[in-house]
């Protein structure tokens, strides 16, 4: 693998042809920074310095909380055996070792074939249901939502400039349509609930600000307009009539949850947290998000809030690990279930891939029946749920940072029972030493 510095010490990786761009860790990942030191590198927050991705600059830190020792944990062992994923020779192809996983298997296989455009190529399928939905050969996918019609997906993406763009593809389809194309940085776009809308966060006037645009890019309306603060992350409110987000405070140096009225333009903050997701559910104002926990690893766990007369209440964790971070939540159609990510060890455990080990997890919205989606191989991470019960995300299982899906059926019994037993290929489970039995 050859390496190349993009700037503020981030490494992007590239494949032997060069055709294959990529970095190491997502946006999202870089985020987790503010809590603890997630992005090797450079990549912190808490030290004020800014963090990228293939050129994405995103804010400096709310430098508040001091990095906290981390008692060390058992890392995650590459496969004996894995060859150099870009090595196409016939000897490395025959190193390669099966994957097999109770949820779903893969053999190894590299990236998509060199020489095809994207469009071109047909879905791939693995045993265990999943099914890669685009193709990458330059550049990298990345925050990929689910219009709530399941018609449409859409994502950032590099493939067509060294900065993120928004693009729509067809949920059955190949082509793609780029929505924005300028020199600023959009990211974290996501449909309104008549899918009609798409909100999104840019740098295009200077700092990071929520617009809205019509689900065709066309009648951009910027919602947020504040030089000092970064504003990321919009989610729709089952209405359509407020988002849900989070930004850098200002006075109380922490990621802060906040929402905005968008026929107003009021803001009000509700709490601290990251990444927050509006339940779909119309008979209850909920919304799932990250937060830091206030001792022991400071790592992410996963929380619900009520939102009453425009406060936060009856918050909840609803998922914690002591050896992982949990982040990205996003809720299924009717609100009952959370799909989120799963970073293990953050400080510094490696995949054989050479990045932490990250994988995809369901959980009902009370915390009971936690179970894992893939299978530990490569990174796994940022879900969407779509209204057909399938979960897309992004993973470098292919290769490239690509948009693969997978289906959500009631894992049998016997599966279930080997959840906290040791997982193969070298993965660890996040959950086998939490108490609370699921």
């Amino acid at each position: 693998m050859a390496r190349a510095d993009v700037g503020d010490g981030i490494h992007r990786t590239a494949g032997l042809d060069g055709r294959c761009a990529r970095m190491n860790r997502p946006i999202r990942l870089c985020v987790l920074a503010s809590a603890v030191a997630l992005c090797a590198g450079g990549c912190s927050l808490m030290d004020g310095g800014v963090f990228s991705r293939a050129g994405t600059t995103l804010p400096p830190a709310p430098a508040a909380q001091p990095p906290v020792a981390v008692e060390p944990v058992e890392a995650v062992a590459a496969p004996p055996g894995r060859a150099e994923f870009f090595d196409k020779s016939p000897v490395a192809q025959s190193q390669l070792p099966q994957a097999v996983n109770v949820f779903g298997g893969f053999d190894g296989e590299g990236g998509a074939h060199p020489g095809a455009a994207p469009v071109q190529l047909p879905p791939r399928f693995g045993p265990g249901g999943f099914e890669q939905v685009t193709f990458v050969d330059e550049g990298y996918d990345t925050d990929v939502e689910i219009s709530p019609d399941a018609k449409w997906i859409v994502f950032a993406s590099t493939r067509h400039n060294e900065r993120p763009e928004l693009y729509t593809q067809k949920i059955g389809g190949a082509a793609v349509t780029q929505l924005t194309s300028d020199d600023s940085e959009d990211a974290f776009p996501t449909f309104s609930p008549d899918s009609r809308r798409i909100a999104f966060s840019s740098t295009r006037n200077g700092s990071w600000d929520l617009y809205v645009m019509d689900a065709d890019g066309r009648n951009v309306t910027q919602v947020t307009a504040t030089s000092n603060m970064h504003e990321l992350h919009p989610s729709f409110s089952p209405d359509g009539t407020r988002l849900a987000y989070c930004a850098t405070g200002t006075r109380s140096g922490q990621w802060e949850l906040w929402i905005v009225d968008l026929k107003t333009m009021q803001r009000r903050m509700i709490g601290y947290g990251l990444f927050p997701v509006w339940s779909p559910r119309s008979d209850i104002d909920q919304i799932a998000f990250q937060r830091a926990r206030q001792r022991g690893s400071r790592w992410f766990s996963l929380w619900t809030a009520d939102i009453v007369d425009g406060e936060a209440g009856r918050l909840t964790e609803v998922a914690v690990s002591a050896n992982a971070a949990i982040v990205s939540p996003a809720w299924n159609a009717d609100g009952t279930q959370i799909a989120f990510s799963t970073i293990v060890n953050p400080n510094g455990a490696q995949s054989h891939r050479g990045g932490t080990q990250q994988d995809i997890w369901v959980i009902n919205a009370d915390g009971t029946g936690r179970r894992r989606i893939t299978d530990g191989n490569g990174v796994n991470a940022t879900p969407s749920w779509s209204s057909d019960n399938r979960i897309y995300f992004i993973s470098d299982r292919g290769g490239c940072d690509a948009i693969w899906s997978a289906r959500v059926s009631p894992a049998p019994p016997a599966l279930r029972a080997r959840q906290n037993q040791e997982e193969p290929n070298g993965a660890t489970d996040p959950f086998a030493s939490s108490s609370d039995g699921n």
